[in-house]
């Protein structure tokens, strides 16, 4: 198995945007999204441990800037066996947006969903359940699993009406999961069903940050479940990046399926906390960004990374250093030097892991050329330069240059196209398709 950074989970909300005619806005399209939906395994010995960390490198164009780059992946993989996993008993209180802008498709989307969740447990969890618009109200008490039926017909029982008071409904969410006593045994997770769009009470980031923060101190996490082609993708990006978060946009019914019948046993299993990153480049080398970490937007240039959670997860995930570099490579030259630490979600911290990317080609590598120590890496490079380039189009098509955007929608497009069929991916062809959808709505 794998793992995978918290927060965002996907780019569903820019894949529904595109399929029904829309633009997406830059912000909906998330490194750390993208990556957890593929699988991004590196080559390494059987890993020993529930979080083991790898490299790969490669270099290769960037889209946004036209020059050969490195591209240094971090990959996730677990030891954790998939046949015998079971997750922790769950504390889990629901708490549903019923306000005035989920009228609706939105609202029975909700409604499946929180009925496949209820489904997901048994009698060792329990279940709270809160709803809110401009108020909240708890409309079943923290308690044991037993009566399925009856929180069915609670579920069935919501109607849309108000305005959005987030704020609300997770305070009651949280005081009924604090009715339960803190047990190392168990997992204790608020689950948000909304589209994101508070308008009374705290309605500002850095304020849910802090609410969501103090609770996870405690003990308490949150999953949150998006809906709505209104959805405001950057308020949860930003919310969800704190310890313990992770989010997932409905989509549809499919979306829904996946997410409740494959995925939930490993969305409330964090395997790691406070993954902390210093990555120290030689000299020559200058690290220009980090992607695919919660929190840190595209573009960002640090070299002291933390990374709030990794949970279990049926894919291997990865995140993405980029570096420039002033002069050729030399074969066996070190590029970067890594040094990770974490602390286990259960059990004693290893000791820190240091890891090195070099450049292993025979020969020389000059300002135009391009080389891979494996074929994932080419591909999650590739990805990263997907993000890169829909984000750039998109920015233009908002800010009005259209003929700019269709520029750089259509180049997005030849350079995942040409990883695809050279690679022979079959998910990055899907990539394709997107992008082309997406190009092909750019009409200047």
């Amino acid at each position: 198995m794998g793992g995978t950074p918290g927060g965002i989970q996907d780019i569903a909300l820019a894949r529904r945007k595109i399929d029904a005619g829309q633009i997406p806005f830059a912000e909906d399209f998330i490194a750390e999204g993208l990556y957890a939906e593929h699988d991004l395994p590196l080559e390494g010995p059987p890993c020993a441990q529930v979080l083991c960390l790898r490299t790969a490198t490669g270099i290769a164009t960037a889209i946004d800037t036209d020059r050969q780059e490195v591209f240094v992946q971090v990959g996730f993989s677990s030891n954790v066996d998939p046949s015998t996993f079971r997750r922790q008993p769950l504390d889990a209180a629901l708490v549903i947006d019923h306000s005035g802008s989920m009228q609706g498709e939105p609202m029975e989307a909700v409604k499946e969903a929180a009925r496949r969740l209820v489904a997901k447990l048994d009698e060792n969890d329990t279940l709270s359940l809160v709803i809110f618009d401009h108020t909240s109200q708890v409309l079943v008490k923290q308690a044991p699993v037993r009566d399925r039926e009856a929180l069915l017909r609670a579920i069935g029982t919501i109607q849309v009406a108000g305005s959005t008071c987030i704020e609300c409904g997770l305070r009651d969410g949280y005081q009924q999961l604090a009715t339960r006593g803190l047990d190392a045994s168990r997992s204790r997770r608020v689950f948000l069903f909304t589209d994101a769009m508070p308008n009374v009470g705290q309605t500002q980031q850095s304020e849910f940050m802090t609410l969501l923060r103090d609770h996870s101190r405690e003990g308490r996490d949150l999953t949150l479940f998006g809906v709505n082609l209104a959805f405001d993708q950057a308020f949860v990006t930003a919310i969800t990046s704190v310890r313990g978060a992770n989010a997932f946009y409905l989509s549809g019914a499919e979306r829904t399926r996946a997410v409740f019948d494959e995925d939930f046993d490993y969305l409330v299993t964090p395997i790691a906390y406070d993954l902390k990153m210093v990555l120290t480049p030689a000299q020559g080398f200058r690290v220009e960004a980090v992607y695919g970490i919660p929190g840190v937007a595209p573009g960002a240039s640090l070299a002291s990374l933390e990374l709030p959670t990794v949970f279990l997860s049926r894919r291997r995930g990865a995140i993405l250093a980029r570096l420039s570099r002033e002069a050729d490579i030399q074969p066996a030259q070190r590029m970067l030097s890594e040094e990770f630490s974490f602390t286990p979600a259960r059990g004693e911290a290893s000791p820190p892991t240091l890891l090195t990317a070099s450049y292993e080609g025979s020969e020389p590598l000059s300002s135009t050329g391009t080389w891979y120590s494996e074929d994932t890496v080419r591909k999650t490079a590739a990805l990263t330069n997907f993000i890169l380039g829909a984000r750039a189009a998109c920015t233009s098509w908002h800010a009005g240059d259209k003929a700019r955007a269709r520029e750089l929608a259509d180049r997005t497009v030849e350079l995942l196209r040409t990883h695809a069929e050279q690679l022979d991916d079959a998910a990055l062809r899907a990539e394709v398709e997107l992008a082309s959808k997406l190009a092909a709505l750019m009409v200047p």
